[in-house]
């Protein structure tokens, strides 16, 4: 499929010079064209379209970004490029389109944005068909097509100034880079992932079709939120939905792309890390998700479930989104933004951030991106870039004199040029590069190597977890990526950071045939092929999952990542609990793997009883006090320390939190030596070191009483004298009294 459709237009440079006809400027004209075509080593045929000037001279190329028909394209159906503006008065958009024939012949003709912003009838020159044999390289050009003047009404299509090839929105287009994770639009019109959880993503994306543009959130801990913009104009979304990025009306997060209630004419589409906004065809903004720093541009401050329209704006050409900040670029080039930080808004004494404010001192802007910095292209194709959250003041990037996009991240910013090349910057960037003085000097930008005919770049903002990356995605439709690679991040197959761009492999891990009917279908799904690739490291996690599978479920557990439902049964000497259902809305392995660890830790008979009961008497003795749940104590960070030898990494749900000032910032080495050996079935050497006698293992079950491990460890010393005091739950004025001894050893 052809790539992302985009609106371009000529630069008022060349305007000047393609004057058609010799009508007088202002006057509506008629205006001559051609299609040129020519194939590419690749196979695939690159279009484009030049105008006859005064002199009857023909143009420059004009090449819309969207511009290659696929050599495997099905035959007789009519693909289309980007739209693109031609110079008349008023200005004309048009498209080129295509199809394949049986003979293998491409026949292509054009087509005329009319009024009501509706696209009319394909217009056939006479000479139109491209041989499948045409010498490579070489430009064939089409007879000439005569267009009548566009609609000159309120209602029809506006004239973005803006240089050929240049997108509409920055940022994200083909390619998303976010925390941990990548996703690109494929050639089909479908769109892959890699990263973070990986195989889950290419699960939920493999529903997608006929996709123009992506943008993700880039959220805390990589749990942002992905969206999508179809041909059609409607919008599809996924993942964290807690703010309510989502735009369904809930705070529901989703595995299943869903999509956004009222959004039909979308032309550009932006998500920042907690909310979403989109551009209407008639260049008003409606934005959902999180608001509480102004991110929606409402005036309010209050989050909106549903998408709301931005008061006062009805210009706009494109949207970048921040962590929590918007910015918009007006029809005229000039920038609005709104929310926390961007160009000195939101000081403390001000309430200007809540809404649209123009960004002065820029001139005419072209494209806009929010990272770290925010950096705007302009007109004359310079870069300028200010640090987020300061008063503005624009450091032009030395180096940077042809550029078509921008994009930025976390430290580091990169600039997309109309040669294909990238130039980069920033204090953590991959390439060589020099950063002087933050604020008084300029910045300077180096080319990376490697990187040539791109069409479309994207940075990651990284956490304090997860380093930064970029992904680039080349004119033949492979993708480049470069930088921190912890989680796959970079696409190569590894985990190894990249201080040069590598290529993207192909992933084929998504099961032939399969299609997904709700949530729940990827969930399970996901994990399956999840415990295949883990289980001969980690034979505990097919037995949980074999033990839950058929009661799991994907959806909300409030702020929560997951949670397990127990039950237990106590009746004399038969007591036992197990995991009954599993609900998961923490939509990353890490987090499964915690949930996982509850199944395990809290069904009797998965685990060899000593061998895990020890590690239940470990946790709970240790911090009886800590998070005690359903007065299981220490199962929770039991589970935290389990998801640490599986996938190590930063990120915990316990360790770390000042509401158990005794918890470290991580397991230490005891907590995971313990925890090792139950997971091999052996009996911790903490335990054979600590525990000799009944007395002492009674001491240590009365500090953190945990039912689980009272079952796991009730034959220890020649068992217990007497059952009768253990129920569920616990009863606290049932068991026996401290400095007991309830095991045979003790005399019973």
């Amino acid at each position: 499929m052809l790539l992302v459709v985009l609106i371009v237009s000529v630069t008022p440079a060349a305007a000047a010079a393609q004057e058609v006809g010799g009508e007088a400027a202002g006057e509506a004209s008629e205006v001559e064209v051609r299609i040129v075509a020519r194939r590419l080593e690749s196979g695939r045929i690159e279009f484009g379209l030049q105008q006859r000037g005064a002199g009857g001279e023909w143009g420059e190329r004009m090449l819309p970004l969207r511009r290659f028909f696929p050599p495997g394209a099905t035959v007789g159906r009519w693909l289309h490029s980007s739209t693109f503006g031609i110079d008349t008065t008023p200005a004309t958009e048009v498209r080129i389109v295509a199809r394949r024939l049986e003979s293998g012949r491409i026949e292509f003709g054009l087509q005329q944005r009319g009024a009501g912003d509706e696209w009319d009838e394909r217009r056939l020159p006479q000479r139109r068909f491209f041989p499948s044999d045409a010498t490579i390289g070489r430009w064939l050009a089409s007879s000439t097509l005569t267009l009548p003047p566009a609609p000159d009404t309120a209602d029809g299509p506006v004239s973005l100034r803006y240089p050929s090839g240049v997108a509409t929105r920055s940022g994200d287009t083909l390619v998303a880079a976010s925390s941990g994770r990548t996703c690109a639009v494929n050639p089909g019109g479908g769109v892959t992932c890699w990263g973070g959880s990986g195989l889950r993503e290419r699960l939920s994306a493999s529903t997608l079709a006929d996709v123009r543009t992506i943008s993700i959130g880039d959220g805390l801990r990589g749990a942002g939120h992905a969206c999508v913009l179809h041909s059609g104009g409607t919008v599809s979304c996924w993942g964290s939905g807690w703010s309510g990025q989502l735009g369904q009306g809930d705070t529901t997060s989703r595995l299943l792309p869903v999509v956004v209630p009222g959004i039909a004419d979308a032309v550009a589409l932006a998500a920042g890390a907690h909310h979403t906004c989109v551009v209407h065809r008639d260049r008003g903004v409606s934005c959902w998700g999180d608001n509480s720093l102004g991110q929606l541009g409402d005036g309010t401050g209050e989050s909106a479930l549903l998408p709301r329209r931005v008061p006062a704006l009805a210009d706009v050409a494109t949207l970048a989104a921040g962590q929590v900040a918007t910015c918009a670029v007006h029809i005229d080039g000039s920038l609005s933004c709104w929310g926390w930080g961007v160009g000195g808004l939101g000081r403390a004494d001000t309430l200007d951030y809540l809404a649209p404010q123009r960004i002065r001192g820029l001139g005419e802007v072209t494209s806009v991106s929010i990272g770290s910095s925010t950096c705007a292209v302009t007109a004359e194709a310079t870069v300028y870039c200010w640090p987020f959250s300061t008063s503005m003041r624009p450091i032009l990037i030395d180096g940077v004199s042809d550029a078509v996009a921008v994009s930025s991240g976390r430290g580091r910013s990169c600039a997309l040029h109309r040669d294909g090349g990238v130039s980069c910057w920033g204090t953590r960037d991959n390439t060589r590069t020099r950063l002087a003085d933050e604020v008084d000097r300029l910045w300077a930008a180096a080319r990376v190597p490697g990187v040539d005919d791109v069409v479309a770049i994207s940075l990651a903002q990284g956490t304090a977890d997860l380093g930064s990356h970029a992904c680039a995605v080349q004119d033949g439709g492979s993708v480049l990526c470069w930088g921190a690679n912890e989680v796959g991040q970079l696409g190569d197959g590894t985990t190894e950071s990249r201080a040069h761009p590598v290529r993207v492999v192909e992933f084929d891990d998504v099961p032939d045939g399969w299609s997904a009917t709700t949530d729940t279908s990827v969930l399970r799904t996901w994990l399956d092929l999840e415990i295949e690739q883990w289980e001969d490291e980690f034979p505990w996690l097919r037995t949980a999952w074999d033990h839950i599978r058929g009661r799991t479920e994907s959806g909300q557990v409030g702020s929560f990542g997951g949670q397990v439902a127990i039950l237990c049964h106590v009746a004399g000497g038969s007591s036992r609990c197990r995991a009954d259902g599993m609900t998961i809305s923490r939509l990353d392995f890490r987090g499964v793997v915690h949930e996982l660890a509850h199944v395990y830790d809290h069904t009797t008979g998965l685990a060899p009883a000593k061998a895990w009961g020890a590690v239940q008497l470990y946790f709970a003795s240790t911090y009886p006090d800590c998070f005690t749940g359903l007065g299981w104590p220490g199962s929770e960070i039991l589970a935290d320390t389990v998801m640490q030898i599986v996938s190590p990494g930063q990120g915990f749900t316990y360790y770390g939190s000042d509401l158990c000032p005794s918890l470290p910032d991580s397991p230490d080495r005891e907590a995971m030596e313990v925890v090792r050996a139950g997971l091999a079935g052996e009996v911790a050497d903490w335990y054979t070191e600590n525990i000799t006698n009944g007395a002492e293992l009674w001491a240590a079950l009365r500090r953190g009483p945990n039912l689980p491990a009272i079952i796991n460890l009730a034959g220890e010393f020649g068992g217990l004298c007497t059952t009768g005091w253990i129920t569920h739950p616990l009863d606290a004025t049932r068991l026996p009294p401290a400095g007991s001894n309830p095991f045979r050893d003790g005399g019973c």
